[in-house]
């Protein structure tokens, strides 16, 4: 093994610097490899049956290309894979190896297997490398895509174009964490193993039900060979162990005196009955005998004397656990000694940390959690050292010698002694407490010493930096102490309770730059969520919300800069919130926010937002997933084309987690999405030119499974998959029927179909393993039944009354309750079915109800109201009462969606989702009544003095104006106009206000600015009429910077032949000057020095006149020509080399990051304006205009 590392180190120093830099660089498990850590192999003379038969494998090339070694715990698979790992190197096969292993976070992730094998592969493979390198440097995301992505890009590719002859390892793929029926990993290599023929994988794994579903998959099944180890002929399994016993204690005579002939054959007999063909048993026992200062014969003499032990424990036959538990009853009893109930617990405790943890814990990482002395802890695991891997050095992490123990110490059923058991609930709260103690009295702010501005990428020694300034302990209390707290009661005690409150006063904000740095915010709103549940009502819990907030909201700065946690999270905060309230002195703006901040946390929660506007969204069953699908249009001089495409988001964070695309011509609509039961399938149905079409993507790996064709190009209105999650049924409406047609997803046919007479329900269900529907006729509802596979007719199930004049315009059936939730005209309405009466009878005050949506357990009903509201109804003991009441923070809602398990709520409003809780702990701090009031459907009118000292600002046929002090931000002058504006323009003392067919003007207010100063109509100091204004359809305006002119563009929305026109007036007299005919009609603009006008486009080009006044002749406008490229001239591009990126960042002339900007304040470029060091978003979706002043 010392020589095969020699190898590999000579071999990575033919790596060039810059080579080996990217692939240092590139997210993988760095002691993942089969040369690192102290997995040993086989015992010399031991499994050289199945060693041989492996190698044989490896390297005939007519033999499958995947090898399952097949194994029960303790069977000794991970040695034999260590073993072939040598082995296959040796033989210069191994192309990478990885193993698996749930006590590490980065091992026990799907998503670093494909990336750290395609790194070792980049190593050792130098046409493996000259293809990975540029291609990472090219897209260094691509280590967090799909597992299917990653399978393609990272290892086929690379692999099919270099043309290499390998072996991949893989152990242990039952210790990933991945609740999918069917392993991830198999699950995608089954969809490439057949375009990589030369090369081979050897996999290993305990038969658990997804491992076994994933090599029983038609693609792998056929192309895997499988041993199963514990089905080894017993004989030749214990041959194997009696030799692993001689040598164990060869080797203990060898440095142990008076040990000449031992053991005697009969122990050695009685060691291998209770071995039990488990290579774990006999590596235990010869730990537990190998002791320091224990005397050899007296300890085997114990174990194999011990109570627990029977004849009938040596059978082949025994389970393994019961001849396990004997060895670790034995063991513990020792370690324990005499019964000292104070000494007792400290044990348990140490073990409870070693055990418990949520990543292997060193001695003095233990020793800083739980306040014992550094020796006392060393001893006590020293007296388990046999159950343990643990090493002299007391920064190296001590992990449980094997899987079985823990899951033996942890079981009260199994560790029957109460001496030994260590109870979670019990041990627990003292790794929470010790975690909390440790980060109030060890956090402070910038403990990495990052520079202003940067985003961790940036950093490029990010990860010394770390390790230098945040010792382990610290690590793992910021990443891990939300592990411990595992219930309602922990948190609720009077010293947790307190700890916590005192951490999230003073050390909340130091936390979340730890967790920025480590990769680790996720942990942020996952422990807050878990707090806010389990507080009762009271102060803390008060504060515990208000940073579930902050967390919420920005949540993705916080994962991508821990200095603009500073720079733009915290300047951000609503003045009113709690976290502002503690921490305003560590804010740190590098702008400064003049106008627009919230008093208050915004409606809902979170919100995300996309490039282009959203289709549709859905909950995944199990509400964890949202899928929002979306178009994008690209716009060229020939036309338009679209693409589709689908997001899978985290419903906690609205992270980004997938996005499956699928190229789609002349597509008209997305109609409908839907996850199997099971959230592993999502199916996306679309309308084209040409029909309808299913398209099935795998979740897990993120490949297309199929795309269908509907039958008799039919438009599907609900899809719905079977409980096995292999058939999706599609119902669609005709002239008089409707049909249901069944698919099978995974051949990607169609199976049969169903015709069935009637006025459908929306939606159609699986119930168990059948398929549901209903429809309505005069006074009932009846439903209906068949099974998936059955091409049998649908069975009446049941009918049941509706009410009298039944005529909804909009409905949802719940079919589990028997509840119809409607809206006819102005009321919404649920009906209970199945009892005949009214559970919520209610008027919309004129409010139409476009969207409706019910949870799955009927508890929550959602009714979009209007464009911005949502009415959220709650079961009551009486029918329905109104729960909340929110408010879109972005704009019109297109639809809402109750997640399935009732907690939570998505809407869509254009390129926004937002996510709310319908659940009483984490709701908005804010009034939503006072939010109505600020909301406006129309876009924003904004005009700068030359100087930029004012500004005046109102909404389109809005009648009130205000002008504004840029320097304090405070108000000069509220004008209420008399009149709908549609333009202003402020210069030195003076407004002037366009509107409804006149042009009227104020002096401002000189000298000390008063409170409140107002003005309306009366006030004007002239007022002048339009002569010859044109009647178009729809007019817009705008106002010269010197108050002279009014540039208009007058078109035509609806009489499409009639060419659009701008018009230009005179200000003083309202004379109209000059009118040109123009292709452009959106808004006009003055350039700064009010010479020049530009009026632009929908499709993009810009339109250049200049103004032209010849003494003693007419005013006329010049064209200086069209162009697709806005020119820099333009108000929503900065003169000083300001920008706003794509996704939310500030950056000034030089590329520095001096702001973040929300999702709710990220805009359309036409929707901001800049003037100078001034930018102002005024997307009509904002409460009022959000003005930002900026300075390098």
């Amino acid at each position: 093994m010392v020589q095969q590392r020699k190898i590999h180190d000579q071999r990575y120093k033919l790596v060039k610097p810059a080579d080996a830099a990217v692939l240092n660089d590139f997210p993988n498990a760095k002691a993942a490899e089969y040369r690192h850590g102290d997995r040993k192999g086989c015992l010399k003379g031991t499994r050289g049956a199945i060693l041989d038969e492996i190698e044989l494998w490896a390297r005939d090339p007519h033999k499958p290309p995947v090898y399952w070694l097949n194994g029960l715990a303790g069977t000794g698979k991970s040695t034999v894979t260590q073993t072939i790992a040598e082995r296959i190197f040796a033989d210069g096969q191994l192309g990478a190896s990885f193993f698996c292993s749930r006590d590490f976070q980065d091992r026990s992730n799907l998503k670093f297997i494909f990336p750290t094998v395609a790194v070792q592969l980049a190593r050792n493979y130098a046409g493996f490398r000259s293809i990975f390198v540029p291609l990472v440097q090219s897209d260094p995301e691509i280590a967090h895509e799909s597992l299917y992505n990653q399978m393609d890009k990272l290892i086929v590719r690379p692999l099919k174009e270099s043309d290499i002859s390998t072996v991949i390892v893989i152990d242990a793929l039952d210790e990933c964490r991945d609740e999918e029926p069917a392993s991830a990993i198999l699950s995608v290599l089954a969809q490439f193993v057949s375009h990589i023929p030369n090369v081979k994988f050897f996999l290993t794994g305990r038969p658990e039900p997804r491992i076994r579903g994933g090599f029983r998959l038609p693609l792998l099944a056929e192309a895997t060979d499988v041993f199963v180890l514990h089905n080894v002929q017993p004989s030749r399994v214990n041959n194997d162990i009696r030799l692993f016993f001689k040598q164990g204690f060869v080797e203990l005579a060898r440095r142990r005196q008076g040990l000449d002939d031992w053991p005697t054959r009969e122990q050695l007999d009685l060691l291998c009955e209770r071995a039990a063909g488990l290579f774990v048993y006999a590596a235990a026992t010869i730990k537990s005998i190998d002791r320091r200062n224990n005397d050899p014969k007296e300890q085997l003499d114990r174990l194999l004397q011990s109570p627990e032990s029977s004849a009938r424990e040596g059978k082949i036959k025994l389970k393994a656990s019961t001849t396990l538990d004997s060895l670790y009853m034995t063991i513990l009893q020792e370690a324990f000694g005499d019964d000292d109930p104070e000494d007792d617990h400290r044990t348990r405790s140490v073990l409870g940390a070693v055990i418990l943890a949520a990543n292997p814990l060193s001695p003095s990482t233990i020793t800083t959690l739980l306040g014992f002395g550094a020796r006392d802890v060393f001893l006590r695991l020293s007296s388990v050292q046999s159950l343990l891997i643990l090493r002299e050095d007391p920064d190296f992490p001590v992990r449980p010698f094997h899987k079985s123990f823990p899951d033996f110490i942890i079981d009260p059923a199994r560790c029957i002694d109460e001496r030994f058991h260590v109870s979670p609930p019990n041990h627990h709260p003292e790794l929470l407490a010790g975690c909390l103690e440790l980060m109030n009295g060890t956090l402070e702010k910038n403990m990495c010493n990052l520079p202003d501005g940067v985003a961790n990428c940036e950093v490029d020694d990010l990860r010394e930096r770390a390790k230098r300034h945040l010792d382990p302990a610290l690590r793992y209390a910021c990443k891990s102490w939300h592990k411990h707290l595992v219930d309602g009661h922990t948190v609720r005690t009077p010293a947790i309770a307190s700890a916590l409150r005192r951490f999230l006063e003073k050390k909340f904000l130091f936390w979340l730059e730890v967790l920025s740095i480590l990769g680790a915010a996720k942990e942020a709103v996952d422990v807050l969520d878990v707090a806010a549940k389990s507080l009762e009502a009271s102060p803390t819990l008060d504060l515990v919300i208000d940073c579930f907030h902050f967390v919420m909201r920005f949540f993705e700065i916080i994962s991508i800069s821990s200095p603009h946690i500073y720079h733009s999270a915290l300047p951000l905060c609503p003045r009113k919130s709690i976290v502002w309230g503690l921490y305003e002195p560590h804010a740190r703006p590098l702008t400064r926010i003049v106008r627009g901040l919230p008093n208050s946390w915004e409606s809902s929660i979170a919100a995300a937002r996309f490039p282009s506007s959203i289709d549709t969204a859905m909950w995944s069953p199990c509400s964890r997933f949202i899928a929002v699908s979306r178009r994008e249009f690209q716009t060229t001089i020939s036309g338009s084309q679209s693409q589709t495409t689908i997001v899978i988001l985290d419903a906690m964070t609205l992270e980004r987690t997938t996005t499956l695309d699928y190229p789609l011509d002349r597509l008209s609509a997305t109609r409908l999405l839907v996850f199997s039961q099971n959230a592993r399938l999502l199916t996306w149905c679309g309308v084209l030119a040409n029909g309808s079409k299913l398209i099935s993507w795998d979740l897990q790996t993120g490949g297309l499974v199929s795309a269908i064709a509907p039958e008799q190009s039919t438009n599907p209105h609900s899809l719905t998959y079977s409980a096995c999650g292999t058939i999706i049924a599609a119902s669609s409406l005709g002239n008089s029927t409707f049909t249901i047609s069944i698919y099978n997803v995974l051949l990607g046919t169609h199976t049969h179909s169903h015709s069935v007479e009637g006025r459908p329900l929306e939606e159609i269900w699986t119930h168990g393993e059948r398929l549901r529907f209903a429809t309505i006729d005069s006074g009932s509802i009846t439903t209906w039944e068949v099974g998936f596979a059955s091409a049998h007719a649908p069975v009446r199930i049941e009918s049941l009354p509706v009410p009298d004049d039944f005529h909804p315009s909009r409905f949802r059936f719940h079919p589990t309750s028997s509840r119809l939730a409607f809206t006819t005209g102005t009321s919404t309405i649920v009906w209970d079915a199945q009892d005949s009466k009214f559970l919520l009878s209610t008027d919309t005050n004129g409010y139409e109800v476009t969207s409706m949506s019910l949870s799955s357990d009927g508890r929550f009903l959602a009714c979009k109201m209007g464009k911005l509201g949502i009415d959220l109804w709650k079961e009551s003991p009486t029918g329905y009462a109104l729960h909340r009441k929110l408010i879109s923070d972005t704009g019109f809602f297109n639809e809402v969606l109750v997640s399935p398990n009732g907690e939570s709520i998505i809407a869509s409003s254009g390129p926004v989702i937002q996510l709310w809780r319908t659940t009483d702990s984490i709701t908005s701090l804010s009034d939503p009544s006072t939010l109505t009031s600020q909301k406006s459907n129309n876009a924003s009118i904004l005009a700068f003095s030359p100087g930029e000292a004012l500004a005046a600002v109102t909404r389109m046929e809005d009648k009130m104006v205000t002008v504004l002090d840029l320097n304090s931000g405070t108000m000069r002058l509220t004008i209420d106009t008399g009149m709908e504006v549609c333009a202003v323009g402020v210069a030195g003392s003076s407004i002037v206000v366009v509107g409804e067919g006149k042009i009227v003007t104020w002096n401002l207010p000189v000298g000390n600015p008063i409170l409140n100063p107002r003005a309306n109509v009366n006030d004007s100091v002239l007022t002048t009429t339009f002569n010859d204004l044109p009647p178009p359809d729809f007019s817009i305006a705008s106002v010269s910077p010197d108050l002279r002119h009014i540039a208009m563009v007058e078109f035509h929305r609806r009489r499409t032949t009639e060419p659009n026109h701008l018009h230009l007036y005179d200000i003083p007299t309202g004379q109209h000057l000059v009118s040109v005919e123009i292709n452009s009609y959106t808004h006009p603009w003055f350039t700064s020095d009010g010479r020049e006008v530009l009026c632009e486009s929908y499709w993009g080009t810009m339109e250049r006149w200049k103004i032209i006044e010849d003494s003693g002749s007419d005013t006329r406008l010049e064209h200086l020509g069209s162009s697709i490229c806005p020119p820099s001239v333009l108000p929503w591009q900065s003169a000083r080399g300001y920008e706003v990126t794509d996704d939310g960042w500030v950056l000034s002339p030089s590329g520095k990051q001096l702001l973040w900007l929300p999702p709710s304040w990220r805009s359309n470029v036409q929707d901001r304006m800049w003037s100078g060091r001034f930018l102002w978003l005024l997307d009509w979706r904002l409460p009022e205009p959000v003005i930002l002043e900026l300075e390098e």
